[in-house]
């Protein structure tokens, strides 16, 4: 039977022109889900509606992959893709916008992206708790069904969304800053929280978070999980890549123009606009063919089954509805 590899977070270039068959990498991979993105709090709702229809449209038209809403949906042979949004700013100020977002599939969110917004502080903005919308959203996010995720999200929110949430809530793609010190990091007390509420830490495959100039591979996640098991414990942690799939002539620059590079990715934490590569480099989907193998000679096949998926689906089994 095919084990349940589960990537926590990843992108496509969030266009209609987009192709996603090239989330089939995963399925050659042995990846039975992953989460996709549908937008961030730099995407107006103008450009997120018509990714939304598009990638749903083309991942049904596509053989190996399936809309999920719930875990059981899960199929073994075929990769699973739920929706993710990164960031609050979509909403437009209104709680009951969840529900519109949970309906055309999105199972998990972010509250901020990097900078502070309405609703939640992000990682690289002045500190910041959660409002009382906040606390409106991620009680609608209960009720929904959307798994909320605390990545990009400073740590005071964090800590706030956590007390306020009655669901397990996760990090999707982010490391531990005991390993490296980057804003996008997140501390050992932070891991410990989501723990202790039941919820899962995923390290992510992204270079910058992980002080390498290059794309990791999956012998360079190896610290980060075993460094994460040692915190939280087997039954707390997971992997999400982040993985990006750039395309060349896709336009990533939202339709109002508002698009500020470094606005949203500050120079101040190391980022390089020069090239137009934000992240240094991502785990690419082959790596998760190699990443299971390392780890069961490691850890064992039991820790490794939790670690590479049913963490997560424990999570999503008991949020998503």
């Amino acid at each position: 039977m095919e084990r349940l590899i589960w990537d926590a977070h990843v992108c496509l270039p969030l266009s209609t022109e987009t192709d996603v068959s090239d989330l089939l990498a995963y399925r050659r991979a042995g990846v039975g889900f992953l989460s996709l993105n549908i937008g961030m709090c730099m995407n107006p709702v103008a450009q997120i509606d018509p990714v939304i229809a598009h990638f749903s449209a083309a991942i049904d038209a596509t053989e190996g992959l399936k809309r999920v809403r719930t875990v059981d949906d899960l199929e073994p042979g075929i990769t699973g893709v739920a929706f993710d949004l990164e960031g609050a700013r979509p909403l437009l100020g209104q709680a009951e916008a969840v529900a519109g977002f949970h309906a055309r599939g999105v199972r998990m969110m972010h509250l901020a992206y990097n900078r502070n917004n309405a609703v939640a502080g992000g990682c690289h903005d002045a500190p910041m708790g959660l409002s009382a919308l906040g606390r409106d959203v991620v009680a609608e996010a209960n009720r929904l069904g959307v798994m909320l995720d605390l990545s990009h999200t400073g740590e005071a929110s964090s800590f706030d969304i956590i007390e306020a949430s009655d669901q397990p809530v996760v990090y999707s793609h982010a490391n531990p800053a005991g390993l490296f010190d980057h804003a996008r990091n997140i501390s050992d007390a932070q891991m410990r929280a989501v723990a202790q509420q039941g919820g899962v830490v995923c390290p992510t495959g992204v270079a910058k978070f992980m002080g390498l100039d290059q794309p990791p591979g999956a012998a360079d996640m190896m610290a980060l999980i075993e460094y994460t098991l040692n915190v939280v414990g087997e039954e707390h942690v997971g992997v999400g890549s982040d993985m990006w799939f750039g395309q060349e002539g896709v336009d990533e620059t939202p339709p109002d123009g508002t698009f500020d590079p470094h606005y949203w990715w500050p120079e101040r934490y190391g980022y390089d606009h020069s090239g137009g590569e934000l992240g240094g480099g991502y785990m690419a989907p082959q790596e998760w063919s190699v990443l299971p193998g390392l780890l069961d000679a490691r850890l064992g096949a039991r820790v490794v089954d939790l670690v590479l998926g049913q963490n997560m689906r424990r999570v999503a089994a008991q949020v998503w509805r």
